[in-house]
This record gives structure tokens, C-alpha cells and sequence, in this order.
């Protein structure tokens, strides 16, 4: 029998079994970013907005869709991490917004919700960039045709969508070159894919090989969501591969660091239980050296502790303006600190925080002004999202996209604020200072890729340079110098070099001789950063 209509436990059922079918290819999606970096993380941010958008409706009883999709579109908007999740939680708000007050969902209300859905997505961007999640979105919508909704029923026109969305899918590489140079789809619309696709129930597609958690989580994602323990060793033997053991870590915890040779290899890793990987070290035959285990939840508390009494300092010297900024890793946080930061977030690269975070930062504010500088380009939107929906609060979002350009503009809020000026003076003068810094950022590649001209081998190291690829290198100190060809080293004065989690102050140091070597006249620091993934962050002025 044909159903006409869906309530809303039935809605709320179509989402669970999408939510489930996401969290199944949180992985899959994850290696289809573009970049071949160890922090592609669409999948985990599309999951955790989704189960956040869960969270609202699991236990409501009403089968009102109305209430059911408004409820699921704010859990949604609170949760959304990442400029996927965020795109995607502006999708379902519109969706929801479509349905009105209508009670249930006719295949005439889907057609026109959808339409909805894709007019809000498409507003929240400022500048829509085709073959993406909002072109997956458009041309599946585009294909329901209001004959059809006459005809048929909702279950049979969230398969034509689905169907729509798929091709739609598999075409992104045709519209945006860097997906076909990659050998991707595009991740974020592969994601709604995932969701759309599991509605319906009954995914007759394999499953991708993920590690079993006794849930439909994942472990990685489970993982990026908790603090847990910073573990670093050394692995001393004979025949040690590098890339496997990578490759095996990555499936027992996140913010993974793995180099070295055959006969060393140096472990960064974060898990919540530290004697997974320690135990995961002996089984291979290496013998263990430079053990360090910290408790990550422990040093937050402590922090947090410290951020209270600090932002209290600073709150009763300044009550208008106050900064909050988003950063990962323990030299960096202090760095912000020490430059009167109000309120850090720990996140970046590999780990975005969500709108949510941000708005609770906000209200633990006693300033009458916030600044927030997300310091990744994948957080942007999450945090001017915060901003929007706070309209009780001035809130202003400088769009840093990296750590540097946040550390630059900081520097630019004390001198301002030293000077007395008011809130317009200070911002231009933020934004202007991280709008100065150029950005390269070192970490290495996942898998075989090619960016433009340049092919990049797993394991390489690639320099990215305010956010484009730029070369790619089998050693660190090579990518960094090829990346400095993309200066005119007669307009640079300063380079200031960052470096992260499992790099010495030592390695740091050569890096800057080879620096001062290849390019002369350079002025150069070195600071510690402690920021996973990536060795170094080097700042360019």
C-alpha cells in the first residue's frame, strides 16, 4: 500500500537510519577531502553535527514533523563542526523552515522543502562554489517535479532524490578540477549522499572497513570528541615500516604523528587509553624509548582553571572587548595567553569545534563585546554561525584562517586596545595585521595525490602556503625552502617558525640555519607550538 504522507515519528526514524548510515562512512568520506592531509575531517564533522541534530529529537514522542524537523534543525545548528557540518545544518534549517506548521509531510511539501533547503544553504555562503555539497543539494532538489509529487508518494520521491543526488555526486569532479586532479568526490556532498542514502533503510552497499566499537561510532570519532591521554614514544629495531605503522595507529586514536626510518621511528599519538598504542609498540618487536604519557583532561581542567582567573584579570581592565580564539597544542595556547586572549578553544586542524562551543564560550564572557578568531579555514563558518544566532550579543568574527594570522591579529588587539581605540579601530586593525601574515603549514600526505603540476607520493611532506599546496618533498627542510620560492624574500623581514608535537627545539633550530643559509638576511625565531599534525607552522612577514 501506498503511503501518502509521513508524521513524525516516521521522519525521526528516516533521520536515526541516516545518521546511522553516515557514521558507517565517516572514514570513507574523510579520505575523500581534497588535500591529502591527516587532517581531513569531513566525515567526523558531518557526524557529529548530525548526532548533535539527534540528540534533539531522540526522545520526543510528538508525530508533528513540524516540531520533529525544527528540533532536529537546531540540534543541527548547535552541533555544526566544519564547513560541511555547517552548510549541512543551514540545509536542514531550511528544510524545517519549509515544512511551515504542517503536521505531516506530503510528496508536494518534500518537493517544496527541499527547494527551501537549497535557497537557506546557498544564502549561508557568500560565495557558493559549484561541485560542492550545495550542488549535490540543487540538482537533487531540482529533480523532483511537482507532476511527480501529484503522483507519487514521499518514500517514493526521497528515492528519487537519493538517485538524483548520487549522479549529482559522481559529477563534482567535472565542475571543480581540484576533485578530478585528486581523484575525489567531493566530500561534503558525498556526506549528505551517505545520510539521504540511508532513509530509506536496508543499505545493500558494502560497508567500509571501519573498527568495531560495539556502536555505529567509530572509534576515531569517539576519539576526537574526548581529551584523553598525549602519548609519545620512540621505536627502536631493525626492518621498521614507517607508512604501516602509521597506518595501524591511526585505527587506535587520533592526532597521529608517525616519522622516522627503518631503524627509528617517533610516535605522536592521542588515545584514550595510553596503553593501546604503548601495547601495539612492543607487539611489532621494537624496544621502547622516551615513553611520555600525559592526561590530557587533567591539563584542561587545570587550564581552564587558569583561563577563569585570567579572563577575570583581563575583564577587569577591559570590559568592552574581549577575544576568544580557537587553537591546538600547548606553546600555542600559551602564546595567546601571553597576548591577553580571553577565552581559548582548543581545536584546529583535525578537530573543529562546533557552533555550540562557541556560543557557551560567548556567554561565559562578563565583556559587552566578543571577537572570535576560528584560526582555520574550516571553522569560519561555524563560528560567524555562532555569531548570527546570538543576537543578544555583539559578537564579531575576524575570518583568520590560520593559527599565524590569529597570532598576528592578537598582536594587533594589544596594541590597539594599549591605545584606547574603540571597537571599529580595533578590529581594522586586527584584520589588516593577519591579513599581513603569510602562512606555511608542514605536515605530511595520507595518500598518493596530485595538486596542479605537482604529484605527491603517501608520506611526503608537503608545504602548504596560505592554503594552496606548494611543494612536496621526502624531507621537511626541502618542502619548507621549496615553499619559500613563493616569496619575494626582499619584502619578508620576519620568519617565525612553530614547531609541534614530537619535534625537538633542536630540529626546530636546524631548520632555521638551513633557512638563514638558503635565503640570507632572514630574520628568524623559533617557538614551540606543540600543535599535532603538522611540524611546523612557519609565519612569514
Amino acid at each position: 500500500m501506498t503511503v501518502a504522507s509521513i508524521g513524525g515519528q516516521a521522519l525521526k526514524r528516516l533521520f536515526r537510519r541516516g545518521l546511522e548510515s553516515l557514521s558507517h562512512d565517516i572514514e570513507l568520506i574523510n579520505r575523500h577531502n581534497v588535500f591529502p592531509v591527516p587532517d581531513g575531517d569531513t566525515g567526523i564533522n558531518m557526524f557529529h553535527t548530525l548526532n548533535r541534530a539527534y540528540q534533539e529529537i531522540e526522545e520526543l514522542e510528538t508525530d508533528d514533523i513540524s516540531v520533529i524537523a525544527q528540533r532536529f534543525a537546531h540540534g543541527a545548528l548547535m552541533g555544526a563542526r566544519g564547513n560541511s557540518g555547517t552548510i549541512l545544518s543551514q540545509l536542514l534549517k531550511g528544510f524545517a523552515d519549509g515544512l511551515g506548521e504542517s503536521p505531516i509531510l506530503t510528496a508536494s511539501l518534500l518537493k517544496s522543502s527541499c527547494g527551501a533547503a537549497v535557497t537557506q544553504g546557498y544564502a549561508s555562503v557568500s560565495q557558493p562554489t559549484e561541485g560542492t555539497i550545495l550542488t549535490v543539494a540543487r540538482e537533487a532538489s531540482e529533480s523532483l517535479s511537482l507532476r511527480q509529487a501529484e503522483n507519487a508518494s514521499p518514500r517514493m520521491m526521497l528515492t528519487s532524490l537519493i538517485r538524483a543526488a548520487q549522479a549529482s555526486l559522481e559529477n563534482t569532479p567535472n565542475l571543480l578540477p581540484a576533485l578530478k586532479d585528486a581523484g575525489v568526490v567531493d566530500a561534503g556532498g558525498m556526506g549528505l549522499v551517505s545520510f539521504l542514502r540511508g532513509m530509506p533503510g536496508g543499505r545493500a552497499r558494502r560497508r567500509t572497513n571501519l573498527p568495531e566499537t560495539g556502536s555505529s561510532i567509530p572509534a576515531a570519532a569517539e576519539g576526537a570528541e574526548s581529551f584523553g591521554y598525549d602519548v609519545q614514544f620512540l621505536m627502536v629495531g631493525e626492518g621498521l615500516d614507517v607508512a604501516r605503522t602509521r597506518r595501524e595507529l591511526e585505527a587506535l586514536g587520533w592526532s597521529v604523528i608517525v616519522v622516522g626510518d627503518q631503524e627509528t621511528i617517533k610516535v605522536h599519538i592521542h588515545a584514550d587509553n595510553p596503553a593501546i598504542p604503548l601495547d601495539y609498540a612492543v607487539k611489532t618487536g621494537a624496544a621502547l624509548d622516551d615513553v611520555v604519557v600525559e592526561n590530557m583532561e587533567l591539563q584542561h581542567r587545570r587550564q581552564l582553571s587558569i583561563d577563569l582567573n585570567r579572563q577575570a584579570q583581563i575583564d577587569a581592565v577591559s570590559s568592552k572587548v574581549a577575544v576568544i580564539a580557537v587553537a591546538e597544542g600547548d606553546g600555542l595556547h600559551a602564546v595567546f595567553r601571553g597576548l591577553n586572549c580571553s577565552i581559548l578553544i582548543s581545536g584546529g586542524a583535525g578537530r573543529n569545534p562546533s557552533t555550540e562551543d562557541f556560543i557557551n564560550a560567548i556567554k561565559r564572557l562578563a565583556s559587552s563585546c566578543a571577537i572570535i578568531l576560528p584560526n582555520d579555514r574550516n571553522i569560519v563558518l561555524a563560528a560567524q554561525q555562532a555569531a548570527d544566532l546570538l543576537a543578544d550579543r555583539q559578537v564579531e568574527v575576524i575570518a583568520t584562517e590560520t593559527v599565524l594570522q590569529g597570532i598576528g591579529a592578537m598582536l594587533a588587539f594589544g596594541d590597539a586596545t594599549d591605545s584606547g581605540a574603540e571597537l571599529e579601530a580595533v578590529l581594522e586593525r586586527m584584520s589588516a595585521a593577519s591579513a599581513d601574515i603569510r602562512s606555511i603549514e608542514i605536515t605530511q600526505a595520507l595518500r598518493d595525490s596530485k595538486f596542479r603540476d605537482l604529484s605527491i607520493n603517501q608520506g611526503d611532506y608537503i608545504a602548504i602556503v596560505d592554503g594552496m599546496i606548494c611543494a612536496a618533498s621526502t624531507d621537511t627542510e626541502t618542502a619548507v625552502l621549496d615553499a619559500f620560492s613563493n616569496f619575494d624574500i626582499e619584502d619578508v623581514e620576519l620568519v617565525t617558525v612553530y614547531y609541534g608535537a614530537g619535534v625537538s627545539a633542536v630540529e626546530s633550530e636546524q631548520l632555521i640555519r638551513r633557512i638563514r643559509t638558503a635565503v640570507k638576511g632572514l630574520e628568524c625565531e623559533s617557538i614551540y607550538g606543540g600543535q599535532p599534525l603538522y611540524p611546523f607552522l612557519i609565519s612569514v612577514e
